[in-house]
């Protein structure tokens, strides 16, 4: 069952404020929410997208840069 359109805004905005400071708390919250969706959900292969994204601010870069 894909996520609902306020889970869904709720966490596209905490991913797209991330920083080192809450990069940690919002991996969890992605991760908790991506659990609960079967692997063939659009919405399952998204929140992997915004996980791989976390993980380069986690590591101290930015998205999309190179």
């Amino acid at each position: 069952m894909p996520l609902d359109a306020d889970v869904k805004s709720k966490l596209r905005d905490r991913v797209s404020t991330a920083n080192k400071a809450n990069v940690t708390d919002v991996i969890a919250e992605v991760e908790a929410a991506r659990a609960g969706l079967a692997e063939d959900d659009k919405d399952h292969a998204r929140l992997g997208g915004w996980l791989e994204d976390l993980a380069v601010i986690q590591g101290g870069g930015v998205p999309g840069k190179f």
